[in-house]
C-alpha cells in the first residue's frame, strides 16, 4: 500500500522537452515527477521507479502511446498503475482507442493547470481509497480463516 506522508511520484512521457518540463511545473508543488522522452525510455522507467500515475503522450518517436499503455497494461507490476494521456489529438477516434488501450482518462493540449491537476488528484483519491478496501477485505478474510 502507499504511503500517503510521501508525495506521490507522476511520470510525465512526452518526447517535446517543453511540454514534459511544463507539466512538470504545473505538479511541482504537490507531486515528485519523473520524466521520460520515448517509448521505450518511458516503459524502463515506469518498470523501474512504480510511479503512482503516469502521463503518457499518444505521438513518440518510437513507440505509439498507445503501444506504451498496452505493454505496461500486459506487466503485472504496472498494470495497475492509472494511465492518463495528454496528447494535442483531439479527435473522438484516438480518444476512443486509448480509453480501449487500457487508459483511465485522456487530456488535450493545451492543457488547464487547474483541471489537470483536479482529474490527478480525483484518481489518486479513487486509488488510495481501492487500495484500503482490498487491505481490509484480505485483513477480514484472514480474520475469518
Amino acid at each position: 500500500m502507499k504511503d500517503i506522508t510521501n508525495r506521490p511520484l507522476i511520470c510525465i512521457v512526452d518526447d517535446e522537452l517543453t511540454n514534459a518540463e511544463m507539466m512538470r511545473l504545473i505538479l511541482d508543488d504537490e507531486y515528485d515527477t519523473c520524466l521520460a522522452y520515448n517509448g521505450k525510455e518511458a516503459i524502463d522507467v515506469i518498470s523501474s521507479r512504480k510511479p503512482d500515475l503516469i502521463l503518457l503522450d499518444i505521438v513518440l518517436p518510437d513507440l505509439s502511446g498507445y503501444e506504451v499503455c498496452k505493454a505496461l497494461k500486459k506487466n503485472p507490476e504496472t498494470e495497475n498503475i492509472p494511465i492518463i494521456f495528454v496528447t494535442g489529438l483531439e479527435d473522438k477516434k484516438s480518444e476512443s482507442i486509448g480509453l480501449e488501450a487500457g487508459a483511465i482518462d485522456y487530456v488535450v493540449k493545451p492543457v488547464v493547470s487547474d483541471i489537470v491537476k483536479t482529474r490527478i488528484q480525483r484518481i489518486l483519491q479513487t486509488d488510495l481509497y481501492i487500495e484500503f478496501l482490498e487491505k481490509s477485505l484480505d485483513n477480514s478474510k484472514k480474520t475469518v480463516a
